[in-house]
């Protein structure tokens, strides 16, 4: 059980840090550099939802490795993450868009500059737990 559970948390951050890494620096330049921002724009917001439900279900794969480890902390931090996902995609990405409907230039920048801060800020927690792991 103690393989299984080490290969299920190596795994799920495996997939988190690959996942968020692969949006990062490939998907979202790339749409931004090869589509007109008319498309862009509304294209990157359509792959959200998926982008975080990708993150949260292998947030939750590797802190369910964590728990069947014991490792009750680490799991924790991956709780946190799953937590800042969830409150990204439901709250912060639907209040962008509204600032960005409504024309609120500044409000929409300081959101995004929030959302990028969080993300790396996830991303450097999965990254910490990974290296920690192995």
């Amino acid at each position: 059980m103690k393989a299984a559970s080490k290969i299920l948390a190596a795994f799920g951050l495996a997939a988190l840090i690959g996942g968020m890494v692969f949006f990062a620096a490939v998907m979202a330049p790339l749409v931004f550099t090869k589509l007109p921002p008319a498309v862009a724009g509304p294209f990157i917001r359509a792959v959200f939802p998926f982008y975080y439900l990708y993150c949260a279900i292998s947030a939750a794969v590797a802190a369910s490795g964590f728990w069947l480890r014991r490792q009750r902390k680490s799991a924790l931090v991956l709780l946190v993450i799953i937590a800042a996902v969830l409150w990204a995609w439901l709250w912060l990405i639907p209040a962008l868009d509204a600032m960005r409907a409504a024309g609120n230039t500044a409000g929409f920048n300081r959101g995004h500059s929030e959302s990028v801060y969080l993300n790396a800020a996830e991303l450097l927690a999965a990254c910490w737990l990974l290296l920690r792991l192995v």
